[in-house]
């Protein structure tokens, strides 16, 4: 068995690695091995499927996926891909089984509930007239607000209901349309159709036909729609809003409408009273105006909404409707006028922008639009992204708009303008963005925060980010080569997409090949620079740092790019981590080398004097290890005249005087420190000091001498005594016998109990 699992193990990497530079060939023989060694493996039959579905084998793929599926029945992932499988072979009903099967387990996971909804839509998509797909996609729309497309899959139910001459569920599917919806043109005309035109409108089907496929309550998996089965709660906020949230430029448009129906009934402002008008004939022209819009009287509308203008009665809602309407008449230039009017207030300033983007962009004028747009998509961002994420966020913004222009690429910016005007204009784009913005700051929790811009330049970018979240869920679960698949299947489709090479690389982290990860993360950064996205590069380099930080080259990228960006104190901090790395790896000349780039850095940064004195000490400890004691003395002398106070240039430099035979000028470098202490009121300092130099240097005569003085001047009779015993011992050994004298009497002048020993020796000292 160890034998059949190392086999396994080994079979199992050449496949990864074969997968990974596209050798699907050799990775379908290598899944093989692994299966003859481990039958059944989820894993190797997944990558088998991966790699028959990349060489445009889909029947082989499918098999694999299937007897993966069988091992692991409630894995949606697997289920998915069966479907996806099935789906490109044409054969859609059974694709939408097995997706409705994926996105039944899906559901059933309290954080899975948009997978489950991207399942039921990929079941509709592949067979049409799934009851099923639509019921449950009916279900989560209503219960989201999202009343248009509920109604939309009522009609859609209704219309396979008849079709299947089953009327009464058809009629009972109108009628829960127009409960939602009750003004809905297409549920009307339905219903009338149902009641008064007839049954079945198909004609390649005759009436059995169509009755023999009619639903049972099993027959599909699900109930018959009834009363009970498609009433659903709605929540309080959802009877609020009324109807579907549409485009920034519709919801704006109906909030104005609603600040200015409400100001009717409002009493006079103070930024009203200056107008021309009363309040009550501004409040009829504001009546009119809303009147003649609803209406679609466009003409009659701007007069009206004029007439408010010159009564001098404008307000943001008022300058936006006209914008609007002015607009519609392809007014641009009025439009632009009316929009900057009511961009600057916070309830208009999305619609605004949205709508100065989208006037610029119909005047040709692309780089004006496209500054909008961006502030547009800023603003949705922002409103989803996590707190501590929101300056990174902001800086990029601020750069984004740059970068399109100093390309000077218009058709580049002019694709981004158009899909971004389609995202935020499809219904339910809301939803999306939050969606979105989960699955980024789910890729992004160690690097950098990932802008919803990169992602709408995406094709298909739903698709890619849920491939992403696919491979980040496998990657939980431990099937690493899964989820190095899934990426690869969605690098298919964007592979300039960086987020999906990022996700690569933490799965290489976790199968424990840090080199191919950090090689990728350098890759990732060396792009971001090229794309002119600084921050992101920098934080590419860092991620990598932390998985390899003695890799000298990532480093020495990151110092290059923070320099270049002006990032001073942030290279300083790199230059010296470079440097101790190569300490670590005894090359002195190289790490001297990068503390001296360092130094020519410093005059650049606030902080000068303590940047120069930490990385000479750095300089100064290379030359100590080096017994270089002339070079230390050097270093360090230019430390003591940058920063006086130094205690440790100090006590250095006394250390190497001493070694060198040169007392005088350690002293003096003991003396000037104490000096400084004492000026700054440290005499605490000045005790720690001296007796630290006395205990490291205890026969040097001067350095007690100074200890026991300084007791005296403190006042500590009994720690001056001692060391003024001792000092004296060594006078006397040294044949310094006047200063053993002084320091005798100095010992009498204390009166210590045994006084009269000391002046007898006193006495036969003098005799001699």
């Amino acid at each position: 068995m160890a034998g059949n699992r190392k086999v396994f193990k080994n079979a199992m990497q050449v496949a990864a690695n074969a997968a990974w530079e596209g050798r699907w060939g050799e990775a379908i023989e290598a899944y093989e091995r692994a299966l003859e060694a481990s039958p059944g493996d989820v894993d190797a039959l997944t990558g088998l499927g991966m790699a028959y579905a990349s060489t445009g084998k889909p029947e082989e793929a499918l098999e694999a996926y299937q007897k993966a599926s069988e091992v692991t029945p409630d894995d949606p992932v697997l289920l998915e891909r069966v479907g996806n499988t099935l789906e490109n072979l044409g054969r859609g009903k059974e694709a939408a089984e097995a997706y409705l099967a994926s996105g039944r387990h899906y559901a059933s996971q309290e954080k899975a509930s948009h997978l489950a909804v991207a399942r039921w839509e990929d079941a509709v998509r592949a067979y049409p007239e799934s009851v099923e797909a639509h019921a449950s996609l009916l279900k989560h729309y209503q219960r989201e607000g999202r009343i248009q497309a509920a109604v939309d899959e009522c009609l859609t139910l209704a219309g396979i209901y008849r079709d299947r001459d089953r009327l009464d569920y058809a009629i009972r599917l109108c009628q829960h349309a127009l409960q939602l919806s009750p003004r809905d043109s297409e549920a009307l005309a339905m219903l009338d159709q149902l009641r008064y035109g007839g049954a079945s409108t198909r004609e390649d089907k005759g009436t059995e036909a169509a009755a023999s496929e009619a639903p049972e309550e099993t027959s599909e998996g699900v109930k018959l729609p009834d009363a009970e089965t498609l009433e659903f709660e709605r929540s309080a906020e959802e009877e609020e809003v009324g109807e579907q949230k549409g485009s920034p430029v519709e919801t704006t448009r109906r909030r104005a409408l609603t600040d200015l129906a409400e100001s009717v009934f409002e009493e006079e402002a103070a930024d009203t009273r200056s107008a021309r008008l009363t309040k009550e004939a501004v409040d009829a022209l504001i009546s009119k105006a809303i009147d003649f819009q609803t209406r679609g009287k466009i003409e009659e509308a701007i007069g009206a909404y004029q007439s408010v203008l010159e009564a001098g009665a404008g307000r943001p809602a008022v300058h936006f409707n006209l914008g609007l309407l002015y607009q519609e008449k392809l007014r641009f230039d009025d439009a632009l006028h009316q929009f900057e009017q009511a961009v600057s207030h916070p309830d208009y300033k999305l619609g605004s922008h949205f709508a100065l983007g989208e006037c610029y962009r119909a005047r040709g004028r692309i780089d004006e639009a496209l500054q909008h747009f961006i502030e547009v998509l800023k603003i949705v961002d922002l409103a989803t992204v996590e707190r501590e994420h929101a300056d990174d966020l902001i800086s990029l913004y601020e750069h984004l708009a740059d970068g399109y222009l100093v390309k000077g690429d218009q058709d580049q910016a002019l694709q981004f303008s158009n899909s971004l005007v389609t995202f935020l204009n499809e219904q339910g784009w809301e939803d999306k963005v939050r969606l979105a913005r989960q699955r980024l700051d789910s890729l992004t929790q160690e690097g950098p925060v990932v802008t919803l811009a990169e992602a709408l330049t995406v094709p298909d970018s739903e698709r890619i980010l849920e491939s992403i979240a696919m491979s980040q869920e496998y990657l939980k679960r431990g099937m690493y080569y899964t989820a190095m698949e899934e990426c690869h299947l969605a690098l298919k489709s964007a592979y300039s997409y960086l987020p999906i090479h990022r996700q690569l690389a933490e799965v290489s982290r976790e199968m424990g090949r840090v080199d191919a990860a950090v090689k990728k993360l350098v890759v990732i950064a060396d792009t971001y620079q090229v794309r002119g996205a600084a921050r992101q590069a920098a934080a590419m380099y860092q991620q990598a740092l932390s998985m390899a930080p003695m890799d000298t080259g990532v480093r020495t990228k990151l110092i290059d790019l923070l320099i270049k960006h002006g990032e001073i104190e942030r290279a300083l901090r790199q230059y010296l981590i470079l440097a101790d790395s190569f300490h670590h790896l005894a090359e002195m000349d190289r790490a001297q080398e990068i503390y001296q780039e360092a130094l020519r850095l410093v005059p650049r940064v606030e902080q000068e004097e303590a940047w120069r004195v930490r990385i000479l000490h750095q300089i100064g400890d290379i030359a100590m290890q080096r017994v270089d004691w002339k070079g230390a003395i050097s270093v360090y002398e230019t430390i003591r005249d940058v920063a006086p106070d130094d205690e440790r240039a100090r006590l250095t430099l006394m250390e190497l005087y001493y070694r060198l035979g040169r007392p005088r000028q350690a002293i003096e470098e003991l003396d000037a420190l104490v000096a400084t202490y004492r000026g700054e009121g440290r005499e605490e300092r000045v005790f720690t000091v001296l007796e630290d130099v006395v205990e490291k240097w205890p026969d040097v005569i001067a350095l007690r001498a100074r200890l026991a003085q300084a007791y005296l001047d403190g006042g500590q009779t009994e720690e001056a005594l001692e060391q003024l015993d001792r000092l004296g011992d060594q006078q006397l050994e040294a044949g310094r016998m006047e200063q053993a004298k002084a320091t005798i009497r100095a010992i009498i002048a204390l009166q210590p109990p045994n006084v009269a020993e000391y002046k007898r020796l006193l006495e036969d000292l003098e005799r001699e």
